[in-house]
């Protein structure tokens, strides 16, 4: 009976090593589960944002797109087609009209305001002392303009007074600029504009003030051709290089030249776009000023635009029909990280000032039966300021450089 016993009792010990055994080895794997949970890394859900901006077709992760055209030039035959029934009064928002469809896909839309504006009421002046209409910028802004230049040859005409009264205009519209400057301060600030796929710097200057000399000679933004040469370049760079230390991804030059009507790129102007490349810190150098459509040129892996022509402008007489054409672009600025960027699409756009009765801003666009003149006129001034843009080496065929057909955009 012992013997019974003693085996009875080896079995419920044995039983209870075993279950003892296998609870320690549960609760040790159960323990190991654990400490694999804390130290085995996360799966999170990684959500990927890109920024693709608002031009289509972005190649990249990230991208820019900066839409540039030329000057806004106003005389009195031009604006008096654009009163009110008050007579000193204007809207403007016909001229430009045809225009917030092409800023609408861009991230950034830039003027350029050639001259000063008046106190509303005027009195208004046309060349060769411009004080224009304040009603222009309020068009400027419904269209679609995002930021404004202002240093131009005729920044001065109105002096101090002047540069004042576009200033507060701009930052009551809530436009950015650049150029002109109440303070010192100001000036030594670089313009940085934040979109959604990076940050752009605008940085420029005007070879002239026709023989004018502002009261300090940081008020207007310079880049001159003379023994103050030296000291603009050493200017516009720094602020290059100051822009970049405060995080811009990319640094745009925009420059003001004086010498008319030219078809082809003056030597100054090659000259300034050539020594800017040269430094490494610019992205892209576009020129107003000449009041003519003038060549794209690859210099040093960079794009110089020599001349847009102009956006607005008055009648001009046979001899200097030029006047009254203009290019609108579109630069579209692409990276993966946004450290490298490199351009990769220029969309150009050959426009065409209506005259007469009929003063308006109107896109050349090619792939519409809604002529600017006729389709004769239209087809000769597309293919002249077309030839012109390329006849300095850059091919038609090139796949960056490439006609905007907004109507094919999607």
């Amino acid at each position: 009976m012992k013997s019974v016993k003693s085996k009875i009792f080896v079995v419920i010990l044995a039983v209870t090593v075993a279950l003892a055994a296998s609870v320690t080895t549960f609760l040790f794997m159960d323990q190991q589960k654990s400490q694999d949970k804390i130290n085995k890394p996360r799966k999170t859900a990684v959500i990927e944002k890109t920024y693709h901006g608002k031009a289509p077709n972005c190649p990249e992760k990230y991208c820019v797109s900066v839409t540039i055209n030329g000057d806004l030039l106003f005389h009195p035959a031009l604006w008096n087609h654009f009163k009110t029934g008050d007579a000193r009064e204007f809207d403007f928002t016909p001229l430009f009209a045809a225009q917030p469809q092409y800023y609408a896909k861009s991230d950034i839309a830039i003027c350029d305001v050639e001259t000063p504006i008046a106190k509303p009421g005027g009195p208004y002046t046309g060349y060769p002392i411009f004080n224009i209409p304040p009603q222009v910028l309020d068009a400027a802004k419904t269209a679609g303009y995002t930021t404004c230049t202002t240093d131009t040859n005729h920044s001065w005409d109105q002096g101090l007074a002047g540069i004042e009264r576009v200033i507060d205009k701009l930052d009551e519209l809530g436009i950015e600029h650049t150029g002109t400057y109440k303070t010192e301060t100001d000036s030594q600030k670089p313009l940085i504009l934040d979109v959604e796929g990076g940050r752009v710097a605008l940085i420029g200057g005007t070879v002239s003030l026709n023989s004018m000399t502002a009261d300090y000679d940081w008020r207007v933004d310079r880049l001159r051709d003379d023994e103050m040469a030296d000291h603009d370049y050493d200017r516009m760079i720094s602020m290059a290089k100051k822009a970049r230390d405060q995080g811009a991804n990319l640094v745009i030059a925009q420059l003001h030249s004086v010498q008319e009507y030219l078809t082809y790129a003056d030597g100054w102007q090659q000259k300034a776009a050539h020594r800017l490349i040269d430094s490494g810190e610019f992205d892209l150098i576009y020129f107003h000023g000449s009041h003519s459509v003038q060549p794209f040129e690859l210099y040093g892996g960079v794009y110089v635009i020599y001349g847009l022509g102009n956006s607005q402008t008055v009648s001009a007489p046979q001899s200097r029909y030029v006047n009254n054409q203009g290019l609108t672009v579109r630069v579209q600025f692409a990276s993966t990280d946004q450290h490298e960027w490199k351009v990769t699409k220029i969309s150009y756009l050959p426009t065409f000032n209506k005259t007469g009765a009929e003063y308006a801003w109107c896109p050349l666009d090619m792939s519409d039966q809604n002529y600017c003149a006729s389709a004769t006129t239209d087809q000769q001034m597309y293919t002249r300021m077309e030839n012109i843009l390329f006849s300095m080496g850059l091919n038609k065929d090139d796949p960056i450089i490439r006609p905007w057909v907004i109507d094919e955009e999607n």
